[in-house]
């Protein structure tokens, strides 16, 4: 209106939707490059006030000179007269990094909830007026802030809104590197276009391109209160709708190599390929990413040192293709959570006399019936395993292939009391991760706690642990 013409209405830097799978009333499209830069409309959060725009014209004219990319400015000839004389700045930059370290990381490693939910307030211990103290310490802290902590997320609108609209997308998308997923049984329709998509506005691999850690809370329907706890463990995993996510995730972060055609894959394997993914298929040497060379390499040179590895991975990385350089998948786990009697927790989590210690295939007894009980992947077949007594079946160790979960992996050391935003006060057992053709799963039952309320632990206690 400063140039005497007359506008219909605003022009709004964003664009919205209604999102035809979600509840949450709108869904995220931005233009926000095209209208130049971002609204100064949002209301302020730990996770959102990080951008240039929380910072208006008039309360930082000391610091105008100065520009928004300051991750390399170390040294004090290159601050400006206003902060060149701060003791902060007197500092190393890998000191004052801890500093902020301490300033920036959640309490008790709590994910952090977004939105916040509405019957707990957790006290996350995040000291965010920090980044509001002037642009340079903005640009050193606001990537720490983001890759310190975890996120937690129960929409898939939530996740998309947060990176695209009411953060800095570059820098959010750069620095984010953990995530925890909440998914209802009911959800599942919900979630899965969001997370198999590939969508470059609304999907999770192109929202959170750098994750090195992904963790999904799978709330499960399927224990049924009116079998025994031990035909729930069975049963539990009997679930289309968990097998969809997983295998969905494993699709989307690790998808089976092309096998090798003709004389080609022969000749590539021949001249120093390499046989990765469990053996479903070959890669060339000069195609292998940085995590497949250096498996290649303490295969072949086990005692080798890790200063000449070092090397020979610069090498590599600078003399492979672009296709080598691609991101790093990140760890996948997924947990089965499910709600159960107060019966059936304090039966699976009651103290055994002589619990075993060795995994399965120490077992004596289950090597003696190696060929005639053990199916082709290691798995005990029903019949074996109703020959075999309780005291013979064998705890699941860390990493070990997944088969299913027992009583025996639910010890008593492993009860917690955690804060639940439905039930509130809560007991809490969960298992190992055990492998699932390169996704971990673990299970986690829980139950209404009526007793003592001390032990509590922090609300947000019961997002899986990446």
């Amino acid at each position: 209106m400063t140039d005497g013409r007359l506008s219909s209405a605003p022009m709004d830097p964003y664009e919205w939707r209604e999102s035809v799978l979600s509840t949450r009333s709108l869904s995220y499209l931005s233009t926000i490059d095209a209208h130049g830069g971002p609204s100064t409309s949002m209301r302020p959060h730990p996770l959102t006030a990080t951008s240039e725009s929380d910072y208006g014209v008039g309360e930082d004219q000391e610091m105008a000179d100065t520009t928004t990319t300051l991750d390399h400015t170390r040294d004090l000839t290159e601050l400006p007269v206003s902060v060149a004389n701060c003791p902060l700045f007197t500092l190393p930059r890998e000191i004052r990094d801890r500093v902020y370290t301490f300033c920036l990381t959640a309490a008790n490693s709590q994910p952090i909830e977004w939105p916040p939910l509405p019957n707990l307030k957790p006290l996350y211990g995040l000291q965010t007026q920090l980044l509001r103290t002037c642009r340079i310490i903005s640009a050193e802290t606001t990537p720490l802030l983001y890759n310190l902590n975890t996120l937690s997320f129960h929409h898939p609108s939530d996740a998309n809104m947060l990176v695209r609209a009411l953060t800095n997308t570059a820098t959010s998308r750069r620095h984010i590197t953990r995530l925890i997923l909440h998914i209802r049984y009911s959800d599942t329709r919900l979630w899965m276009p969001y997370l198999s998509s590939t969508d470059m506005k609304r999907s999770l691999k192109h929202d959170f391109p750098c994750l090195r850690e992904l963790g999904v809370r799978w709330r499960s329907n399927k224990w049924n209160h009116s079998f025994s706890a031990e035909q729930n463990l069975r049963t539990v995993w009997e679930d289309a709708r968990l097998d969809e996510v997983i295998d969905g995730l494993r699709g989307l972060y690790f998808p089976p190599p092309p096998p090798p055609t003709g004389w080609l894959g022969s000749v590539a394997l021949a001249l120093g390929g390499h046989r990765v993914d469990g053996g479903h298929g070959t890669r060339p040497l000069n195609e292998m990413n940085e995590s497949e060379f250096m498996r290649f390499v303490d295969a072949r040179r086990p005692g080798e040192d890790m200063t000449f590895k070092q090397q020979l991975l610069d090498l590599h990385l600078l003399h492979a293709p672009a296709a080598c350089h691609r991101p790093v998948s990140p760890r996948v786990r997924v947990m089965c959570a499910c709600r159960v009697h107060s019966a059936h927790f304090n039966t699976l989590t009651a103290a055994r006399s002589g619990a075993p210690t060795f995994p399965l295939h120490d077992n004596p007894h289950v090597h003696n019936l190696h060929h005639h009980a053990l199916g082709p992947h290691g798995h005990i077949l029903p019949a074996a395993a109703a020959a075999l007594p309780v005291e013979n079946i064998y705890p699941v160790q860390e990493g070990d292939r997944f088969r299913s979960f027992t009583a025996l992996d639910l010890s008593p050391e492993s009860v917690r009391r955690v804060q639940d935003p439905e039930l509130g006060a809560a007991k809490v057992a969960r298992t190992v991760f055990a492998d699932r053709r390169g996704v971990g799963v673990a299970l986690e039952i829980y139950c209404g706690d009526s007793g003592r309320r001390e032990g509590v632990e922090p609300a947000g206690a019961l997002g899986i642990s990446t």
